[in-house]
């Protein structure tokens, strides 16, 4: 995987020099584990300042020499060069320091996507009288279920290949789920079963919920949609327009400096700012979107 050999990479080039300062990604933890990365954040953090430092050592030299060449002014170039560093390397730790939570979010999406359908499926194997391992096993081999038939093997693993009993195993899965709502139903279904209550019933009332709550989520999210594409296209849209026939304006009555450095606004505005800013946008949109993909 690329993971390993980044991480191998990182490892070999810092050594332990990096260890006193992984106290301070702490918040990263949790989200590790909810993301299913199969990284410990020691490792994490490694990749990730590995990975800033090659950014930097491949993308700095390039901008200077491309900067130098457009503006042929050594000191404008390096400001230039400097302040697209900084607005990179910016980019790529919000990456890496967003991505577990984006994973976990959408590792979240996909599983509440599918849970009604699931419990539906739950419900009409728990009333057939199957055990609930059994119920797990069966789950873990429809891949259709995506994230939910993940979980799922987890639990059959645990019981079959570590010895576990369900319950255990049900609650070992429950912590660490991004899913609220699966975390619920697993901690439900662990009071009814340890209670000897009826988990067909329970099942059959938890998926008629999640489907009420899965129509609710969606048509507020359609009206949250609405409302979004409306500021993006009245103030990112139309206001960059603005904003380059305005300084074109003032670049016609400036002198050449002047010139320059409005030029230098608008680079950095049409390549730099609505770029991130539209990319920004994508990313709000796929995580405050109920639909998984």
């Amino acid at each position: 995987m690329v993971w390993d050999k980044i991480k191998n990479m990182s490892f070999k080039f810092f050594g332990r020099t990096l260890e006193p300062y992984v106290k301070y990604f702490e918040g990263l933890k949790p989200d590790l584990q909810k993301a299913n990365l199969s990284l410990s954040l020691t490792e994490y953090v490694y990749i990730m300042i590995f990975t800033l430092l090659l950014v930097f050592v491949a993308e700095f030299p390039l901008i200077v020499v491309i900067t130098s060449l457009i503006f042929g002014i050594a000191p404008l170039a390096f400001v230039f060069s400097t302040t697209i560093t900084i607005f990179i390397m910016l980019g790529v730790f919000f990456i890496f320091y967003t991505y577990p939570s984006y994973t976990s979010n959408s590792r979240r999406k996909k599983i509440d996507s599918a849970l009604p359908f699931v419990a539906t499926y739950m419900s009409t194997v728990a009333s057939s009288g199957a055990p609930p391992q059994t119920m797990f096993k069966v789950l873990a081999r429809f891949k259709e279920y995506g994230e939910i038939s993940r979980e799922a093997e987890k639990i059959n693993r645990d019981v079959e290949a570590f010895g576990m009993d369900i319950v255990s195993a049900m609650r070992k899965t429950a912590s660490r789920t991004p899913s609220p709502d699966f975390k619920e139903l697993l901690w439900g279904m662990d009071t009814v079963i340890s209670s000897g209550g009826n988990l067909g019933d329970y099942l059959h009332e938890k998926s008629r919920l999640f489907m009420q709550e899965n129509r609710r989520k969606l048509e507020q999210f359609s009206q949250t949609l609405s409302m979004l594409i409306e500021i993006y296209l009245t103030i990112i849209l139309v206001g960059s327009i603005f904003f380059i026939i305005m300084t074109a304006l003032m670049s016609m009555f400036g002198g050449g400096e002047s010139s320059l450095f409005i030029s230098f606004l608008q680079f950095l505005v049409i390549f730099i700012i609505m770029p991130f800013v539209s990319v920004g946008f994508i990313f709000m949109l796929k995580s405050i979107s109920p639909i998984s993909g």
